[in-house]
Formats: structure tokens, sequence, C-alpha cells
């Protein structure tokens, strides 16, 4: 793990809880680094590896954008859904599902990008005034889910193994024989960094998470505190 991760990670203390200042500030190194903290697959990778597929999922996300960008020169990534038929759909459903909070998804059958108004409205609600172009650039909020969902397209209709199968952990071992399983994270990191390229966004995206925590956990009643570094 990096120095930065380190001072990123203090303690035990929990992702949603860190200095914002010192968030929106990381690397996507760093950031993609924390994101594996919450992997409960991942963190049966030693350091070594861990920063190796981290460093491999943002390069994937980087070379994925890339491609795209040669295919669909000029295109931003909700005209490179058009292109290729791959219909984006909004939706008043539930985000919550169990303990997870959906801004959008991708789903393959039929190939389609759902984000999900009611999802999305604490993190715009968060992103009001100069932070929105302090983390975002030119961009919406809408623009980065597409094209974060955009490369799970891609990664789910390409010949290449997916990021989240190149490295895996050990659950069990018995003798020679072990049982393996991927790591989600890994894909998440890399979707991330794929929009960051396609958007040029400031940051990678990951900083959005915590950027709509505390609304979330207000359960959206009053505005984010604590949003300055």
């Amino acid at each position: 793990m990096t120095q930065e991760a380190r001072d990123l990670s203090f303690g035990d203390l929990p992702f949603e809880d860190l200095p914002f200042g010192k968030i929106a500030a990381a690397s996507p190194e760093a950031l993609g680094l924390l994101m594996l903290k919450t992997d409960i697959h991942a963190t049966r990778l030693d350091d070594r590896a861990q920063l190796a597929a981290v460093s491999d999922a943002l390069a994937d996300g980087v070379a994925t954008a890339q491609d795209l960008r040669k295919r669909f020169p000029g295109l931003a990534p909700y005209e490179i859904t058009r292109e290729l038929q791959v219909p984006i759909v909004a939706t008043d459903d539930d985000p919550m599902v169990g303990s997870i909070w959906r801004f959008a998804e991708y789903r393959s059958r039929p190939s389609r990008i759902v984000l999900y108004t009611r999802g999305l409205a604490p993190l715009e609600q968060a992103l009001a005034g100069n932070l929105a172009k302090q983390l975002l650039g030119e961009a919406s909020t809408q623009d980065v889910f597409v094209a974060h969902e955009l490369y799970h397209h891609a990664e789910a209709t390409r010949a290449e193994i997916p990021i989240s199968r190149r490295y895996q952990a050990t659950l069990l071992q018995i003798g020679s024989w072990r049982w393996r399983t991927g790591i989600a994270t890994l894909s998440e990191i890399a979707a991330g960094s794929f929009a960051q390229t396609m958007l040029d966004l400031p940051c990678h995206p990951n900083v959005l998470d915590y950027v709509a925590w505390p609304v979330l956990r207000l359960g959206i009643r009053e505005p984010v505190r604590a949003m300055k570094p």
C-alpha cells in the first residue's frame, strides 16, 4: 500500500468519516486502494497484489475509454450509448436494495443503463454550488453515471477476461485444491477510471460516494455539512 493510501486510511476510521479535503485531493490509486478495503474478498490479497490490482483496473478503465474515443470521435458517453444501441432509462424506483444505495446500474438482458432519479437526488443536492465544478468540471452527475455504466457494457461485451476476474482471492484451500473468487470492486474502480478519462473529470468519481453519504445519513433532511477541506 502506498504512503498516501496509509495516510488516508486513518486506522479503522470508516471511509465515510474521512476528512473530505483529503478524499477530494486523493489520487485515483489511493481511492482505489480504499475501495478495496470495503471488499471482503480483496482483503485476502496482500498489499503488493492489491496495488497491482488497482493499477491494472485504473489502466483498464483508461484504455477502454481511449478505445471508444477512437471508435466514436467527438461523441459524449450518452451519444456513444445511442450508437451502441444501449438505451438510457430513468426510473423513480426505490434506489435502496438491502444496504445498497443505487445511483445507476447496467443491465445486460437486454442491454440498458438505468438511472435512479431518487438515488441521484441526494448527490445532486450535495453538489450544489462550487463543489460540482471542483469534482465534476463541466460534467453533470448523470454524465458521470452514464459513462460509468458504459464501461460495464464494454466490459460485458468484449472478449477479454473482466478485470474483476483477473485477480483471484482464495476462500478455501485443501492441499493443492483452492476455491477462489474474483474481486468485484476492481470493476467499479475501472469504471470510475473510464468515466474520469471520458469526461476529463478532475478526480476519480468514487469521491461522489463520499459526497452523497452525509445527505443519505441525514435522511435527506438538511444540507451537507463539513464539505470544505
